[in-house]
């Protein structure tokens, strides 16, 4: 698409093999790189007379002008933590490089909780991510910037992310709720730990509400700060420890990561616990007999 825009902005000919030509130009209200008004598409076959000219350039310049369409900048959004934040694993350690961040949305219907973990990776839709090192966004290093991790995108008027992370088949409906997913693997092993935090009330917010905005919406921009996260699912954020094993519990922390659980153990935990409680509640009846 950045080559497109190049040809579009300076009036560029791009020729075939038979010195027929192509031109795009556009009519622009203003300087580079803003999006242009208008598109306009001219050929010109240089060929003989009474050769018939090439389709080829006419092809293309209808599918460079639905690509266009296709991609047009909606909303943009500013995700991550502060600089120098407070983020650690279940066992109180800074987190790694071998860390990654995602912010998406699930499938329409699929609640993501602590027992359907198993689950979550089938009905995930990618937004945007960020790994380190600090030019992928993540910068796990605390000297001398302190761990931070930051990324942005664009949305496009489809619906779809402009990010490379993400599937150019998934569009996002405007209103749904906006996660971040911590892992350092997404596999469900023993050494997995993971964070999935959300924005889960307005109150309070210092930033925007993890909510996809509207795709018509070309003018305001977004910003989701992981100071907003006030729900957990697995992990802590804020302070706040969600479900999750932990061997210590930081003193401050703006997130941390929770074992991930193995598919079922979190139902059987839950399950125990319900069976302890149950049992601790009913009392023996005694009969009591009398002697004739």
């Amino acid at each position: 698409m950045l080559v497109c825009w190049l040809c579009c902005y300076y009036n560029y000919n791009i020729s075939d093999t038979s010195d027929n030509r192509f031109q795009f130009s556009f009519l622009q209200s203003e300087p580079f790189p803003t999006q242009p008004t208008s598109i306009s598409c001219r050929y010109t076959a240089q060929t003989p007379e009474m050769k018939k000219p090439s389709t080829l350039p006419r092809l293309l310049c209808l599918a460079v002008a639905l690509a266009w369409t296709h991609g047009a900048q909606a909303s943009t959004v500013f995700w991550g933590s502060e600089f120098n934040d407070n983020l650690f694993d279940s066992s109180g350690n800074i987190l790694d490089a071998t860390y990654s961040f995602e912010i998406g949305t699930f499938t329409g219907g699929f609640t993501p909780t602590y027992q359907n973990v198993d689950q979550w990776q089938a009905n995930w839709h990618v937004i945007d991510s960020v790994f380190a090192p600090d030019s992928n966004g993540w910068n796990p290093l605390p000297i001398p910037d302190g761990q931070f991790f930051a990324g942005s995108l664009d949305f496009n008027t489809d619906g779809t992310s402009n990010s490379t992370d993400a599937n150019p088949a998934d569009v996002f409906t405007m209103g749904d709720t906006v996660y971040l997913w911590a892992f350092n693997s997404k596999d469900i092993v023993p050494s997995s730990e993971w964070a999935l935090v959300t924005d889960g009330s307005p109150v309070g917010d210092v930033a925007d509400d993890w909510l996809i905005p509207d795709p018509l919406d070309t003018v305001n921009s977004f910003n989701w700060q992981l100071t907003d996260a006030n729900t957990s699912i697995i992990g802590g954020a804020n302070g706040v420890q969600g479900p999750g094993t932990y061997s210590t519990t930081p003193g401050v922390f703006s997130l941390q990561t929770a074992v991930v659980p193995e598919p079922g153990s979190a139902f059987l935990l839950l399950a125990a616990a319900a069976a302890h409680l149950t049992r601790r509640t009913r009392r023996p009846t005694r009969t009591r007999m009398s002697l004739l």
